[in-house]
């Protein structure tokens, strides 16, 4: 899963992707969409941050992968 991020005053984005979750039982399909907590996003941007990116550069999008603690 991968959500992308921006500075609501910069440009440049980040694509923040999270690992997967839990696979399901049997290989049953998920019925409803996957959510991520809001503290999650939150320390997976502090996270992008630490790793160079600055939201109100100019610039590509840059893609982090984080882990399932957002780090």
């Amino acid at each position: 899963m991968a959500i992308a991020v921006r500075h609501k005053e910069g440009q440049r984005e980040a694509v923040l992707e999270f690992p997967p979750g839990p696979q399901p039982k049997y290989g049953a399909p998920h019925l409803h969409a996957s959510q991520i907590a809001p503290e999650l996003v939150a320390t997976a941007i502090a996270s992008a941050i630490v790793a160079g990116w600055e939201p109100l550069s100019r610039g590509k999008t840059v893609a982090i992968v984080v882990d399932a603690t957002g780090g």
